[in-house]
């Protein structure tokens, strides 16, 4: 018990025997106030913060029976223990006493050993209480919604967005009065340790990424009702994929004026070992601010911390390969080792797509196995088919960057060096919105996970396709 963090108040007329207590419960590390009578212990606990009182029964004027009684009107036997001191422990006034709710009592002249056992029990017994008040108060993810109040700290007001793994709402700081947004882990995975667990090391992960476009994490933890939470800045604007549905295509200097800040916060991340995972257009925000736009990298939650290995502890993600399969780079797609340049695979996806307002691959009749192979095994199709304004040296920047083979891509700042010098060769023209972009709409966010975990005895056409798949990356037989 750390009781540097308790405060008592010692109430007793007697100078001596209150002085003596004082100083003796201060030496043994609590903070210790005294009030000479019943009325100044009154204005104390109006103002402090106290967490026990010592109360003397008889004193002049306001005697401690009278205390007590002001005392419960306001805190319960829980909230405030009182433990009486008195000189004659079969008196009225002591029966007296414990009716009105006194917690304990001690007799005097005093043996500190006796009062001191007597208040480390008392503040167990109110910290057992506090906890089982607090575990009942808190919800459950069952009861998780507008209203609920996580850790006693945020309430949670709307809900704003919602994902596999996490759903995520406007909240307000109660003690601060700041809105914050609150992401929770959602009831369909919090039924394990290995969930919460994993849930924790993606919040490390986040806080580590300090960077002016990361959005700032700023608490995580689990609470007494169960509910894994992660508490970040509160963004004001809209998705990169909802600029694309509105306005179409971008501009290059558009495209550069996104990606610019994209590639220098991966950049940072991959040196500190950390890998994204989930680059794609909904995860990245065009946060409007009073100064400007500020564009942010979300869901830094799911990156991987490449020096660590998860596995071991079986804490990949339950089974589960992290991303989406239409900006996923190859050896993710196959489950193989990984590094910042998978990133970078999915930053060029994002351009492509930015310059076009397409994809270069998608699902066939909703088919995720086909969208998978035409990662793996075909070139993205060039964008000047689709946006005729695309030039060649803007091409040649997302070939480089989506290559099949990792190590023939760019690190992420060289990237933005190559795409800062092309754009920069480029006239500031408005680009027009190509006729194929209304003519053919994608949902770039699904699926947004691809299951691994039952990959070999997975039936029918999606077994076969991964132990194919498996057999031609072992001959070499991939691009």
């Amino acid at each position: 018990m750390e009781n540097e963090d308790y405060t008592l108040l010692v109430v007793d007329d007697g100078d001596e025997n209150r002085d003596m207590l004082s100083r003796r419960l201060g030496r043994r590390g609590y903070k210790v106030l005294a009030a000479e009578g019943g009325e100044r212990a009154l204005e104390i606990v109006d103002v402090e913060s106290v967490d026990l009182v010592l109360l003397d029964i008889m004193m002049p004027g306001m005697d401690g029976i009278e205390v007590l009684r002001r005392l419960r009107e306001r805190w319960d036997q829980s909230e405030l223990p009182v433990i009486m001191q008195t000189a004659r422990s079969e008196s009225q006034d002591m029966v007296d006493a414990l009716d009105l709710g006194a917690n304990d009592y001690v007799t005097k002249p005093l043996d500190f050993a006796v009062v001191l056992a007597r208040v480390q029990s008392q503040l167990r017994a109110r910290k057992q209480a506090a906890a089982a008040a607090r575990k009942s108060a808190e919800p459950t993810a069952g009861d998780l919604g507008p209203g609920a109040v996580i850790a006693g700290k945020y309430r949670l007001e709307e809900l704003i967005g919602e994902g596999t793994f996490g759903a995520v709402y406007r909240g307000t700081h109660l003690e601060l009065g700041v809105e914050v947004a609150v992401k929770v882990l959602q009831k369909s995975v919090t039924a394990t340790q290995e969930s919460v667990e994993r849930f924790r090391r993606e919040g490390v992960s986040a806080y580590r990424v300090r960077h002016p476009n990361a959005v700032a994490v700023s608490d995580f933890g689990v609470t007494e009702g169960g509910v894994a939470y992660l508490v970040m800045e509160l963004l004001e604007g809209v998705s990169l994929a909802d600029e694309v549905a509105e306005r179409g295509a971008l501009s290059p200097h558009r495209a550069n004026q996104i990606l610019q800040p994209i590639c220098s916060v991966l950049a940072e991340a991959h040196a500190a070992g950390i890998v994204h995972r989930d680059i794609k257009a909904e995860n990245v925000f065009l946060h409007r601010t009073p100064r400007g736009e500020v564009v942010k990298v979300l869901d830094f939650g799911i990156s991987k911390l490449a020096g660590d290995n998860l596995a071991r502890g079986n804490l990949t993600a339950d089974g589960f390969v992290l991303g989406t399969p239409a900006y996923m780079a190859p050896e993710r797609l196959l489950d193989e080792p990984y590094d910042g340049r998978s990133d970078v695979y999915s930053v060029g996806i994002l351009l492509f797509f930015m310059l076009t307002g397409e994809l270069p691959f998608v699902a066939e009749s909703g088919d995720p196995v086909s969208l998978i192979m035409k990662q793996l095994r075909e070139r993205l199709p060039t964008m000047r088919s689709l946006n005729p304004d695309v030039p060649e040296s803007l091409e040649r920047v997302v070939a480089r960057a989506t290559h099949k083979s990792s190590r023939k891509r760019p690190e992420a700042a060289a990237l933005a060096r190559e795409l800062a010098a092309a754009v920069a060769r480029i006239p500031r023209l408005a680009s027009r919105r190509p006729a194929a972009v209304a003519a053919r709409q994608v949902d770039p966010s699904a699926p947004t996970v691809v299951s691994t975990a039952t990959r070999p005895a997975a039936p029918g056409l999606l077994g076969r396709f991964w132990r194919r798949l498996r057999g031609n990356a072992t001959r070499g037989d991939l691009p």
